[in-house]
């Protein structure tokens, strides 16, 4: 019997039962066995359709590791130390942590065992929707995971709170219908907010943060969960500046605002509403050790003076040079990668952010020459050429 692909099965659940749930098309497009964009394509990197910290720098992999050494310190140096990563992606995190482990601490190396864990096959880590496991020490790391979480659109109309739907056009397209919301929960999570939307104003919800957390919870006896994310507490997230909402869909290292659009052959992101995934966490038994900037975490870990070695460093070409240092301006860019969130909590740990660089109240670590020389770019990360082509999609839209 052959699969139905992502959009037979859409159609198939509008015909049956009706428009569905914004949620429910937005899991079936990106998650969707045959044919969803997470679990059948390469969305990372040049051949993709986007760039993530990790591919456009080693660096960031390499001042992770410093600050995942930090956390096992903290924690009394368990044997073994695992750091779960959910939505590993291509691999390329996990093996910059490992690759650059033992310049943090050797013993840390040796400590440190590292699962990705995705909807695709990862090498040497393990495919599932969730996280297996059970009574863990170590950290789960969830870089940029969250923004592709399936979510609810509202909007209000006549002055009521209403949600968007997807049906099916005369043509057996997909168009949006407004109807009355699907389950309560969602306009109790803006009063819990203390959120009241104006006319027209399009906004999401992700109803499926406290059901993450609490499978983050399930695998983590002791420790941290560190997530790196582009988001905004829920004052920012929900104000009349981005009535619009804060949708994105990416194809080809472009942007476009229609997700509707070949479904399953592009990304659907969405930002993360900081203040909510802060209740959740707490609701599930973590408490909140800090948050910073990606720009601020990076540079209290030691971020100028890997820049200053490749800015100092002999023998290297002109082009590389520029390359390199262009790739790691655009982690700590203040209207792009450098302006997305770090937020730390942890279970049986101290709630304290001292002994945590990434997270001290210092712009940045005190100077004093590289502790190693720096990495430079590889095949995996971004291109040593010129820079991206005005097409791509710049990071002031990703962030706003």
């Amino acid at each position: 019997m052959k699969a139905v692909d992502v959009g037979g099965e859409l159609r198939r659940r509008i015909v049956e039962r009706g428009p569905i749930t914004f949620a429910e098309f937005m899991d079936v497009v990106l998650y969707w066995p045959n044919g969803g964009y997470y679990s059948t394509r390469a969305a990372l990197g040049a051949q993709g359709d986007f760039y993530t910290a990790p591919l456009t720098h080693p660096v960031f992999g390499a001042l992770l590791a410093a600050q995942l050494a930090q956390m096992w310190r903290v924690m009394g140096s368990p044997q073994p130390f695992w750091v779960l990563e959910p939505g590993a992606g291509t691999g390329t995190l996990g093996r910059d942590i490992a690759r650059y482990a033992a310049g943090a601490d050797p013993a840390f190396a040796a400590a440190l065992r590292h699962v990705g864990v995705d909807v695709r096959a990862v090498a040497g880590g393990v495919r599932s929707d969730h996280l297996p496991f059970r009574g863990v020490r170590g950290v789960v790391l969830a870089n940029e995971l969250l923004d592709a979480m399936p979510v609810h659109r509202v909007t209000v109309a006549g002055g009521e709170l209403r949600e968007l739907f997807v049906g099916l056009d005369g043509g057996g397209g997909f168009e949006e219908r407004v109807g009355e919301p699907s389950t309560p929960a969602l306009a109790q999570r803006l009063d819990a907010l203390g959120v009241e939307l104006a006319e027209g104003h399009r906004a999401e919800i992700n109803l499926g943060l406290d059901a993450w957390c609490l499978d983050v919870a399930d695998a983590l006896d002791e420790g941290y969960v560190l997530v790196i994310d582009y988001g905004h507490e829920a004052a920012a997230y929900y104000d009349a500046a981005r009535r619009a909402g804060t949708l994105r869909c990416y194809a080809g290292h472009t942007l476009n605002m229609d997700p509707y659009r070949d479904p399953g052959a592009q990304d659907i992101s969405v930002h993360v509403e900081l203040t909510s995934l802060r209740k959740a966490a707490e609701a599930a038994g973590f408490s909140f050790v800090g948050s910073a900037s990606q720009a601020g975490f990076l540079r209290g870990l030691g971020f100028e003076e890997y820049r200053a070695d490749v800015v100092a460093r002999r023998g290297i070409a002109p082009r590389v040079r520029t390359a390199n240092l262009r790739a790691l301006d655009t982690l700590v860019a203040p209207d792009g990668m450098g302006a997305f969130c770090v937020l730390a909590f942890g279970v049986g740990v101290p709630a304290a952010r001292e002994g945590l660089d990434g997270f001290a109240a210092r712009a940045s670590r005190t100077p004093g020459g590289p502790r190693l020389s720096a990495p430079l770019a590889t095949a995996e990360h971004m291109p040593l050429g010129p820079a991206p082509e005005p097409a791509m999609p710049t990071w002031e839209e990703l962030t706003r």
